[in-house]
């Protein structure tokens, strides 16, 4: 039995736009790379002064579902139409989480083209929906770690669990009668 992965687009799901995600999705690993280099003629090679991550393309092959009429799918095609613009006719900037990964959300706009492929009788349509993410990186809800410390301690432990290199804000809060005399704060990075 195929998996069929489910996503939510401007916080409305798919099933709820009555199209689902169809097998042979284009969800990049990494968006493309915009390389800055220098080629100097009669030298070898080029001058690698490093790269930038370029937007992220997501191509997502689609078709409406439980149209069983023409006049269903005229809607479901509306419905699609009136989340992807705003009241402007202009592309409306959506949040665009896989539930795949349901912690991890894209920013995203309709950018290209988007025809639709009708197909028996006109009562079913599959069609590629093409949204770019201007901002290549997924982002997820910021969390946070409190500690309490009831007693002298020589060392507290508090680490970043993620794969992110993420500054830390620390904040102590004296509950306490007596003064905090001194605080040492080291910063470790492993590897």
């Amino acid at each position: 039995m195929a998996i069929v992965h489910r996503f939510t687009l401007g916080g409305v799901t798919d099933t709820t736009l009555g199209i689902q995600l169809a097998p042979g999705s284009d969800e990049p690993i990494a968006p493309r790379t915009r390389d800055r280099t220098v080629v100097i003629p009669g030298r070898a090679g080029a001058w690698d002064f490093g790269a930038d991550m370029r937007e992220r393309t997501f191509v997502l092959p689609c078709q409406f579902v439980n149209c069983t009429t023409q006049a269903l799918l005229a809607a479901a095609i509306r419905t699609l139409a009136d989340l992807l613009f705003d009241d402007d006719g202009e592309p409306e900037d959506l949040t665009l989480v896989f539930t795949k990964e349901s912690t991890k959300t894209y920013t995203v706009r309709y950018s290209g083209k988007l025809p639709i492929a009708r197909i028996v009788a006109g009562e079913v349509g599959t069609f590629k929906l093409p949204l770019t993410s201007f901002d290549p990186h997924a982002y997820a809800v910021e969390s946070t770690d409190s500690k309490s410390i009831t007693v002298n301690a020589d060392y507290v432990d508090v680490t970043n669990g993620g794969n992110v290199k993420t500054p830390c804000e620390i904040t102590i809060t004296n509950n306490g009668v007596a003064d905090i005399d001194w605080l040492r704060i080291v910063c470790r990075q492993s590897k």
